[in-house]
């Protein structure tokens, strides 16, 4: 699959509109499927932690060593998280999916931010960036040219508020809800506090409020990218009222 975004990942005028409105139609149904669950007319599977493990592949392995050499301790664990809510919702709907594949997106996905390249921001989108950091990375250890592409077109998207399944792929599907869980608490009705608890308690949450904020406030993000059109959109706000900093 081919990222929707171009190499700056820019939005014009009427991508942004798009963006804009996706944003808010989402949160409508988010809102509305919450409703339904607390109603009795909407389920989810049950998931125990225990049963989500990281998969013992080589490019899963690399993609970790990777990690640890370049995030923070806060976006690290972020990214963890991020894996294990991303399967955990995939799971509540009974979706299959690619651990593989949704591990080494999820751990990788905010490379964009670290030191090392989070001079890009100005630039390009850093979620762009780090997609296209992943391809090259993936291409380097082995992964074939079709399956690196698709792991850069999902993290390209991951900061988008829906993204189509049947057209990107479930993995593309659950990393896109499962980074925004962790960031600020969207989806989290459809994964038990119990769950949760346990990912925090593996992967706990110190000063990842205050960090992924400064992602925003401190880097010069280029305009017109998602990551400047969320900011003015009031992202503080909503990362700041993150439900999952109380579990």
């Amino acid at each position: 699959m081919k990222s929707i975004y171009n190499e700056q990942g820019v939005l014009s005028s009427k991508e942004t509109l798009r963006f804009k409105f996706s944003l808010i139609t989402s949160k409508i149904g988010e809102n509305k499927n919450k409703l339904l669950h607390r109603l009795g007319l909407k389920s989810y599977f049950g998931i125990d932690f225990e049963n989500i493990s990281i998969p013992d592949s080589k490019i899963v392995r690399l993609a970790i060593e990777e990690a640890n050499d370049l995030y923070n301790f806060s976006l690290l664990k972020h990214c963890y998280r991020t894996y294990f809510f991303s399967a955990g919702i995939a799971l509540s709907q009974n979706l299959k999916i690619d651990k593989e594949f949704l591990c080494t997106t999820s751990i990788l996905h905010d490379i964009g931010l670290t030191d090392k390249h989070n001079h890009a921001c100005s630039k390009q989108c850093f979620a762009v960036h780090s997609g296209s950091f992943t391809k090259e990375f993936a291409l380097n250890n082995g992964v074939d040219k079709i399956r690196a592409n698709d792991m850069k077109t999902s993290i390209d998207m991951h900061l988008n508020p829906y993204v189509n399944r049947k057209k990107f792929g479930n993995e593309a599907y659950v990393l896109s809800k499962g980074a925004a869980m962790d960031v600020i608490g969207a989806h989290s009705f459809q994964l038990s506090p119990g769950f949760i608890h346990d990912v925090h308690k593996k992967y706990p949450r110190v000063n990842f409020k205050e960090n992924i904020l400064k992602t925003m406030t401190l880097l010069n993000h280029k305009e017109k990218t998602r990551a400047d059109t969320l900011f003015k959109m009031g992202f503080q706000k909503l990362a700041s009222s993150n439900d999952l900093d109380l579990l």
